[in-house]
């Protein structure tokens, strides 16, 4: 399935979040706790935003009350 995103509608940190999620998707996405460590991020809340941001433009869906429950789409 593809979508219709625009790639320059991403920030650049949008987009660095979902490459890291599509190259560490080997058997299953990575935790919120890695994403943040690898972006020094300080709060998970910090990596939700993110997550729901490309959530909103189609790009992953996360699958609510499932560990590692991130899929890509696009």
């Amino acid at each position: 399935m593809t979508t219709d995103v625009d790639p320059k509608s991403l920030t650049p940190r949008q987009a660095q979040v979902l490459e890291f999620i599509k190259t560490n998707m080997a058997y299953y996405s990575p935790t919120v706790r890695q994403i943040a460590q690898e972006f020094n991020i300080r709060s998970p809340n910090g990596v939700v935003c993110h997550l729901k941001a490309l959530e909103k433009k189609g790009l992953i869906t996360i699958r609510r009350n499932v560990a590692r429950g991130i899929e890509v789409i696009a």
